[in-house]
């Protein structure tokens, strides 16, 4: 796994927010990445304590419902979240070229229209092999140069 750059990246609007810690990723195929990210959101909303109820990460709409990773076929068995109080890393194993992709973090709060999505996302590019070619040229003298 191998970051291109990192960049603190905040997306948000009164409290609401997405910060991932890359914004590009680059990871050769058949490898293991990890995504991370931090969330907020305002603790009270329209005179109510406010929650999260759901979190998951997305890559791609139905429609215009956001498909969670983890039902996701092109996916299966090969994502898995650790997501605690306002953080959650997507880890994605057995990467292939389709996993290619704009991943984005989405949560759900208790309140009605309580949904964020961190937009724009973590790009993530999956390559073949790298081959690096070394050169070596050496020098010989001869006994005539001495």
């Amino acid at each position: 796994m191998s970051d291109v750059f990192c960049v603190t990246v905040l997306q948000g609007q009164n409290d609401w927010g997405v910060t991932y810690s890359s914004t590009e990723i680059c990871a050769l195929k058949g490898s293991t990445v990890e995504i991370n990210c931090t969330y907020t959101y305002p603790s009270r909303l329209f005179g109510r304590d406010n929650e999260v109820k759901e979190t998951f990460w997305l890559t791609k709409l139905s429609g215009n419902t956001p498909v969670d990773l983890r039902t996701d076929s092109d996916y299966q068995d090969r994502v898995e979240y650790s997501c605690s109080e306002k953080s959650c890393t997507l880890r994605i194993t057995d990467l292939r070229e389709s996993d290619s992709a704009e991943y984005q973090f989405m949560f759900i709060t208790k309140q009605p229209d309580g949904r964020y999505t961190g937009s724009p996302g973590v790009t993530l590019r999956v390559t073949g092999n790298i081959f690096i070619y070394i050169l070596i040229i050496s020098k010989c003298s001869t006994s005539e140069e001495q």
